[in-house]
């Protein structure tokens, strides 16, 4: 499917010293909770796993792992520990060989704890207390028709960052999202006469409410956010669908929180609002677009209102300065922004906006997509704008297996072609294929590196850059950019592994 057109996270002393100078010693009291033998945690460090486990953490909260240097005692030892906001729990040291795992509840961030760890001068380095998982795949039943997160090393990057963090939120820019299960009243053009119709709505059974903020429609209306195109839905299930749950296909950043922003409408909009104006006749099926008021509103609202990823899939031909403006703002913001690139290689190739601004900002990626062979897309716009590809979906590389697919609305429930009144409240398996569908990927792997900590716009820019995979001429090239989005690659060249 085509990019939518654009219409555009104290230790006393003495304990420190004892569990310090026991190159064996066991940090914390071990408790038996009823057990036949005791834990050999003691019940605040347990309690901080079950954390991580519940919440799907890629660490331990307040756990880090620490070497100093050769040549510093104890005293430049305990030293380098007070560096801690609030210090180092008195049960909660282990020695295990040289390294120490240290334990701090006053600072649950473990990568800042580590930080400010490795930053002293007695310590030779310090990470996190990471979590390592069995290696597997999605239970999702159709994960197998996910061709393109194997493209990009999905599965082997879920091994480190598994769905990314609920306080990361993730802006879709679009049709919207379905955010009620109801029934709305809207009159429509039947063909002889203006009737009213009950269209049913319903949110998808693979996207949890519960992961859904700050829904706000630019385009339509005052109401909750709806999408009778389909095409949000399909971006918003790449980035973040649920995942793990037995039902449909997999999301990237499945953990992250979803922020549906419409900035676009599509034919039955477009219908309800002739009607309501007293216009009789049917709009062209393809009809559509984004408003650039509406698209810039969006992405400074996604901006103020804490969306730290967003992802834009539209586009034309327009160079709007106000959109220019708004992408800085979002950068500023703190906000990481993915545009598709556009689908008009065979129709001129011109330039696409706003992924034409793309290079000027650091923090900005304009995205071509790639079929399931690697090569580009036939239709994915090339140019000196383009800076990374991800799998878009190519019918001629693979036939109807080679798009991609994500929980999406029953298309032939609204095809104008077929009914008359549409529903919105039925989903299958749906197949699409358009740049449209390589951005999320990256906003997908985006919102991971910012899970991670990399919370910096232009430095997640440069770790998906410098870890993608060149494809095409050698360096960077004007149809793939940096080249394919390396997932796992990225997480592990931002130190998110070791």
């Amino acid at each position: 499917m085509a990019s939518l057109p654009r219409l555009t996270f104290r230790a006393a002393a003495l304990a420190i010293a004892a569990a310090l100078s026991s190159p064996i010693g066991v940090g914390g009291q071990s408790v038996a909770f009823g057990l036949p033998y005791a834990t050999t945690l003691a019940p605040d460090m347990l309690a901080a796993r079950l954390q991580a486990l519940r919440e799907h953490m890629p660490y331990v909260p307040g756990e880090a792992l620490v070497r100093f240097k050769d040549g510093f005692d104890l005293p430049d030892q305990l030293r380098a520990l007070r560096a801690l906001r609030g210090g180092v729990a008195s049960d909660g040291m282990r020695w295990i060989g040289n390294t120490l795992l240290v334990h701090a509840p006053s600072e649950p961030n473990a990568e800042l704890m580590a930080d400010v760890l490795a930053r002293q001068p007695e310590v030779e380095w310090a990470e996190p207390n990471y979590l390592a998982h069995l290696h597997a795949v999605p239970n999702d039943p159709s994960y197998a028709r996910q061709w393109n997160f194997g493209a990009i090393n999905m599965p082997v990057a879920w091994d480190i960052s598994r769905g990314g963090s609920s306080s990361v939120t993730v802006a879709v820019l679009d049709s919207g999202v379905e955010t009620t299960t109801a029934s709305f009243t809207f009159p429509l053009w039947n063909g002889t006469a203006f009737a009213n119709a009950a269209i049913p709505f319903a949110a998808s059974p693979d996207q949890s409410p519960s992961r859904m903020t700050g829904a706000r429609d630019f385009a339509f209306w005052t109401g909750p956010v709806l999408d009778m195109v389909g095409h949000g839905t399909h971006i918003a299930g790449t980035i973040l669908q649920d995942t793990n749950n037995n039902l449909g296909f997999a999301g990237i950043a499945y953990n992250t929180r979803l922020m549906p922003v419409k900035v676009c409408f599509g034919f039955w909009e477009i219908q309800i609002v002739q009607a309501a104006l007293n216009m009789p006749g049917f709009a062209d099926p393809n009809d559509g677009g984004c408003a650039t008021s509406d698209l810039i509103a969006g992405i400074r609202y996604a901006a103020d209102n804490g969306a730290k990823v967003l992802n834009v899939s539209l586009g034309g031909p327009g160079q709007s300065t106000a959109e220019l403006e708004a992408l800085r703002y979002a950068v500023s913001k703190g906000a990481f922004v993915a545009i598709s690139g556009g689908n008009s290689f065979e129709d001129g190739n011109p330039i696409e906006y706003p992924a034409g601004f793309g290079p000027q900002i650091d923090g900005v990626m304009s995205v071509a997509a790639t079929g399931r062979s690697r090569r580009r897309a036939y239709y994915s716009s090339t140019g000196s704008y383009i800076e990374i590809a991800a799998p878009g979906g190519d019918f001629r590389d693979g036939g109807l297996p080679g798009v991609i697919y994500q929980t999406g609305l029953l298309t032939t429930d609204s095809d104008p072609r077929l009914v008359r009144v549409p529903r919105f409240d039925r989903y299958f398996e749906e197949p699409l294929q358009g740049t449209s569908m390589a951005a999320p990927h990256v906003a997908g792997v985006a919102a991971l590196l910012y899970s991670q900590g990399i919370t910096n716009p232009a430095a997640i820019e440069a770790a998906i850059k410098r870890s993608a995979v060149d494809l095409g001429a050698s360096g960077r090239d004007d149809e793939y950019g940096y080249g394919l989005i390396d997932a796992r690659a990225a997480l592990r060249g931002m130190g998110a592994a070791r």
